[in-house]
């Protein structure tokens, strides 16, 4: 599907392969229909959106379904029910459902292997994840977005750092992931790497993201490859460029396919579930990398 955008006052083509005109009305019409509900949160819809565009675009990326079917919708629909900054309210609300939405993905393909993935919301829920890995007193009590669980004995194993963008300011995890990692635990960040410039961009709204390639990295590339902050980037975001077999850090760049699953994030979990029961805790990292 095709469909036309204004920016900077100049009509913009965006192409969404995989995304059919049926799927993205179907979209808006639940955006539409949930933000009519008054008590409908607004995490909520953003969350339910996305979800509901990767069940009917299986082939399509889903970081081009967040950023140019569920954003901008949202943007659209919002002012025609509540008396909001619709812009203000997606940066308030779509981190939540980031992570919301992450945790339903993963949730069914994980506790087939006794894991338990759960957001963290709310500052006491945070504090108490990194307090029982022992680093509360080392990084700020907001630092941890998404923990990691053996269910049955409600132990944390780890936990994941997620970005929509890589513009959100992952230095700020950066503490908290080394820290983490120190400690014996697994410190991912999850990603969809979402960005675009508008025109005169010669490439108009194309969503490459911000890592770059191995050959040509971007600074945020540089965190995980040579420098190791994050047990793996895993990116949603089809474009993104995976890294080479080896890096200097051990660390790499992962693109994820969310239709196949478990997934590489998914099986990166479990294997690191699996090692925290053999050794008793958290430790080292498993000798083999996402392929």
């Amino acid at each position: 599907m095709k469909y036309t955008v204004t920016v900077n006052r100049t009509e913009v083509v965006i192409d969404l392969p995989g995304v059919s005109k049926t799927a993205f009305d179907a979209v808006s019409e639940l955006i539409d229909q949930n933000l009519a509900r008054k008590k409908s949160k607004n995490r909520d819809v953003i969350k339910d959106a996305f979800l509901t565009a990767l069940r009917t675009c299986l082939t399509a990326n889903p970081s081009d379904l967040w950023h140019h079917v569920v954003y901008r919708r949202y943007l659209e629909l919002l002012p025609k029910h509540r008396l909001q900054d619709a812009d203000q309210s997606w940066k308030r609300a779509s981190g939540e459902a980031l992570e919301m939405a992450i945790e339903e993905i993963y949730a069914p393909v994980l506790a087939e292997h006794n894991v338990r993935i759960q957001v963290l919301v709310g500052k006491p829920k945070k504090a108490a994840a990194l307090a029982e890995m022992g680093i509360d007193e080392v990084v700020g009590s907001d630092k941890l977005d998404v923990a990691l669980y053996i269910d049955d004995s409600n132990q944390i194993f780890g936990g994941v750092h997620v970005k929509a963008s890589l513009a959100e300011r992952i230095t700020d995890d950066v503490p908290c992931s080394r820290e983490m990692m120190r400690k014996g635990f697994f410190s991912p960040m999850w990603t969809l790497d979402v960005k675009s410039f508008p025109p005169p961009n010669p490439e108009p709204l194309v969503n490459r993201g911000e890592l770059g390639t191995p050959t040509a990295p971007s600074e945020k590339r540089r965190y995980v490859e040579p420098h190791g902050s994050f047990d793996h980037l895993f990116s949603a975001n089809t474009r993104s460029v995976p890294s080479a077999d080896v890096t200097p850090s051990g660390k790499r760049v992962v693109r994820l396919d969310l239709a196949a699953q478990p997934d590489l994030f998914a099986r990166e979990v479990i294997a690191r579930a699996a090692l925290f029961l053999e050794r008793g805790r958290a430790a080292v990292p498993p000798p083999d990398q996402p392929e």
